[in-house]
């Protein structure tokens, strides 16, 4: 190996990094793998080595696959025998390295410009997810790196190579001559060094030019074989016998062409491989990889393996090869959807039969979905479609090329397509066609559209006696009367014929119709139903996932979260939203990450993490704003809840009335409207937000509904029996965070007595019990009436002795409750007191209401403030 020369400044900066992750870029042959070598070398730790390559760049985790090579199985890792989605092996290989990571580990990753899309999507979770005790050192071609992998390193921290100088140059044995001729290029340096030329551009050709015949013959078979290759595939692919094949290995080791270590063979460096693969003719390439193929099928090497070579020999018409390639698609859909992608590309080239065509087509679609390549996802289906006869099939793949359209936004185009199927189908399919129609309505907020397309398709599917397109059809009529704002007696009715039919049904009979099961678990949530609801969802993520139909399961997880943070188990609802979220990412699905996004600063903010609960209702409402109003009003409802927690209360009345299109917030869903008029009575104190959520809240009928309408008037009229009623509203369904809240509303309500602690402890055991952390560190900090007053007159600037005039009290004992005060509120001025008795809630709405835009605390709290009698401080005194 070439001494270490030129290259200690950034070693050190690798060897003195923090951070958990860094990026070594350069130009080819700049000495990056050189770099790595000696980094890993002296760490003292373990150390991990991967790498990608050039004509490999379709093998699933193939960076991962070779630094983790001989460690683990699938097994061990959690992901043998069931069907496993991308997100599960990111979490398992994280989870893997934290196992290795006994003290610490390195995970040295080398040009990864050329890592499959798995592998950067699995970089990218290491990145936003990172391994305890792990550092990770990746290396790439900054000019070469694709988007996805730019985008994922963004916030990484970079060491960038540059060439050598002069005086570097001549310590390796050259002089200005070969500086010029390699421009400070570590590998061509080495090379004009070797041949005694000056030829940058001849000498790999000069050093593949030395060969024998057999020897260059080996190297090329050995190209070809793979990044890392055994003697028995060089020979075969070679078409030599073994032992002559290993002759000509050992000369090209000792001329240096290609390296061996304990576990394996390589080239000296990617560029002298890519030399060496190009040296060869089109022709001969094509054999030599038929027989490479030819001879992992011999050893029964699974189809993955076979795919880069097959598809580099395959002619049109050969269907062995299709079997091959699709065989290997289907083996990589859910974990790498990309490389399956790319081989159904290469598929459909060789021409495969018309039906196995349509099938490959299908694949393909699903495959673009999942990578987010929505309008390539949809040209294929409008190619699919094309195909197909009526009936059935056609009008499935019709909803889910609606539900596409639908994903780029193009929501008049998908009802438009769906209309269009509609008017030349007929039985099964037609109901499928309105069943589409129906749920399109709820899922994009269409609220204008006048066909009861729900009542149609439940009609058509109860002559139709499928109990799969029956629960489907019920459940989307009953979402569809929850967002006209109207729910009587029947609609509880249909929701429960719905469910028995589930129940009563085996899962064969459920698996075409999936879809039900999302609409019944969202039907059940916003039913209050949410035991049930659970049930159902864990049900449809399993057959989901068994079955592959990944593209609802998105839906069941953000239903699962809302139905386990409903019900008060918020830390085990981090989970299914957590799993949402990072599904969103892989799917470049701005719907999905909003909503996923919206949830998390949901939970966040109930478990009293208000400032990650603030960064991520802000990311939630801006890439709402990249969909439609729909979307946007999801975010700019979390985002105005937690700016009300943090005390400002005018910017969570602004965004609301924006967000939902007016005081009667029409572009909210008439169950969601609800929570946000008893948020805005809580924050703006108006008695017509109680009039509206009381109204809306009869009309659905809903206990839980009508318990927020209750403490909407308890906010606004401090009338205890308002929040009494809510406690006894919360107490008929399974909505735990609201029923605590509920109690402790009560209890400040009440004051004193037995009663109002009677329920200051209820609300507390319900809110501790479910990890709402918020609300309790607001409980715990109990003020004493007079503290409270004081804090309060503090908020709105005046100093001790004003306040102590105020209060009839002296100035001294406006000290003393300032002192207890700071105490009980962990502060340590009077503006952070003030600033925490905000966020926690303990101030009257008319000193809340003050946003930063309209003044805010910040603005009656002069940093230096004297006497002036029952009014604002002005300069020169202390309180």
């Amino acid at each position: 190996m070439t001494r270490f020369v030129g290259r200690h400044r950034e070693l050190e900066l690798l060897q003195r990094t923090r951070a958990r992750a860094v990026q070594v870029v350069g130009d080819p042959g700049i000495g990056k793998t050189r770099l790595l070598a000696e980094f890993a070398a002296g760490r003292g730790v373990r150390v991990l080595h991967g790498h990608a390559a050039e004509f490999e760049q379709q093998v699933p985790f193939g960076v991962f696959a070779t630094a983790l090579d001989g460690l683990v199985t699938d097994e061990q890792l959690g992901l043998a025998g069931r069907a496993v989605e991308r997100h599960h092996v990111h979490r398992a290989v994280r989870r893997l390295l934290e196992e290795l990571a006994s003290e610490r580990l390195v995970l040295v990753l080398d040009d990864v410009h050329w890592a499959d899309d798995a592998s950067i999507g699995l970089l990218d979770h290491l990145v936003r997810h990172p391994a305890r005790r792990v550092l990770l050192v990746l290396a790439h071609r900054p000019r070469q790196a694709p988007p996805a992998l730019v985008a994922a390193l963004a916030r990484v921290e970079l060491i960038e190579l540059g060439p050598l100088s002069r005086a570097d140059v001549a310590e390796l044995g050259g002089d200005d001559a070969v500086h010029d001729a390699s421009g400070g290029n570590p590998f061509y340096l080495e090379a004009l060094v070797r041949s005694g030329g000056l030829d940058r551009g001849g000498v790999l050709a000069g050093e593949l030019a030395a060969l024998t015949p057999v020897q260059l013959r080996v190297a090329r078979a050995a190209a070809v074989a793979g990044d890392v290759f055994d003697p028995a595939l060089v020979a075969a692919t070679a078409d030599h016998g073994l032992n002559e094949t290993l002759e000509a290995l050992d000369g090209l080791a000792e001329r240096d062409v290609i390296r061996a270590t304990a576990r394996e063979l390589r080239f000296r460096h990617p560029l002298l491989r890519n030399a060496v693969y190009q040296s060869a003719g089109a022709g001969w390439r094509f054999a030599a990889h038929g027989r490479a193929a030819q001879a992992l099928r011999e050893r029964g090497a699974p189809a993955v393996s076979l795919a880069h070579h097959v598809e580099r020999a395959a002619q049109p018409g050969d269907q062995q090869a299709v079997a091959v390639l699709l065989e290997a698609a289907a083996t990589t859909l859910n974990t790498a959807p990309a490389s399956a992608a790319h081989w159904l590309r290469a598929s459909l080239e060789l021409h495969p039969d018309d039906g196995i065509r349509l099938v490959a087509l299908g694949m393909l679609a699903k495959a673009l979905g999942m990578t987010g390549e929505l309008w390539e996802s949809r040209d294929v289906l409008h190619e699919v479609l094309h195909h197909l006869p009526p009936g059935v099939e056609r009008a499935r793949v019709a909803g889910f090329c609606a539900g596409v359209e639908g994903m780029l936004g193009r929501h008049a185009e998908a009802r438009a397509l769906v209309l269009d199927e509609l008017a030349t189908q007929s039985g099964e399919a037609a109901a499928l066609l309105k069943l589409a129609l129906a749920a399109d309505r709820v899922r994009h907020g269409d609220w204008a559209e006048n066909r009861d397309w729900a009542a149609e398709a439940l009609a058509a599917a109860r002559d139709l006696n499928d109990p799969g397109l029956l629960v489907g059809a019920l459940t989307a009529f009953v979402q569809n009367r929850i967002a006209d704002g109207v729910v009587d007696p029947d609609d509880h009715d249909l929701l429960t014929e719905a469910k028995s039919l589930v129940d009563g049904s085996l899962d064969q009979d459920l698996l075409p119709h999936l879809d039900s099961l999302v609409h019944l678990g969202w039907s059940e949530v916003f039913f209050e139903r949410q035991t049930d609801a659970l049930r159902h969802l864990d049900r449809g993520l399993r057959l989901a996932r068994a079955s592959g139909q990944h593209h609802v399961i998105t839906y069941l997880l953000l239903a699962k979260g809302t139905a386990l943070g409903d019900i008060g188990k918020l830390a085990e609802a981090n989970e299914p939203v957590d799993e949402a979220a990072e599904t969103a990412i892989l799917m470049r699905s701005d719907e999905f990450r909003t909503v996923a996004l919206a949830q998390q600063c949901w939970l966040a903010t109930w478990q009293g993490e208000l400032a990650e609960a603030l960064r991520l209702g802000r990311e939630a409402f801006e890439l709402g704003g990249t969909v439609n109003d729909w979307f946007r009003a999801i975010g700019g409802c979390v985002l105005a809840q937690v700016h009300h927690y943090r005390g400002d209360s005018g910017a969570c009345v602004d965004l609301l009335l924006r967000v939902g299109g007016g005081p009667d917030l029409p572009n909210l869903p008439p169950a969601n409207r609800v929570l946000s008029f008893e948020l805005l009575a809580a924050a703006d104190g108006d008695a017509s937000w109680a009039e509206r959520a009381e109204k809306l809240a009869d009309r659905l009928g809903f206990p839980g509904r009508r318990g927020y309408a209750h403490l909407a008037w308890a906010h606004v009229s401090g009338d205890p029996r308002h929040a009494l009623s809510a406690v006894d509203c919360f107490s008929q369904n399974e909505e735990r965070v609201s029923l605590g809240r509920a109690h402790l509303l009560a209890a400040n309500l009440l004051g004193a007595g037995d009663e109002a602690t009677h329920h200051r402890e209820r609300g507390l055991a319900v809110l501790t019990d479910c990890g709402a952390h918020l609300f309790t560190r607001r409980a715990s900090v109990a003020l004493t009436p007079r503290e409270l007053a004081v804090v309060e007159l503090l908020a709105q600037a005046l100093t001790a002795e004003a306040i102590g005039r105020r209060l009839g009290i002296s100035g001294r004992t406006v000290t003393k409750h300032l002192e207890n005060a700071y105490r009980k509120l962990g502060a340590t001025d009077r503006l952070n007191a003030v600033l925490k008795a905000h966020e926690l809630g303990m101030l009257p709405r008319a000193h809340r209401g003050c946003s930063p835009a309209r003044g805010g605390v910040l603005a009656v709290l002069p940093p230096l403030q004297t006497d002036q009698r029952d009014g604002p401080a002005q300069e020169g005194g202390h309180a």
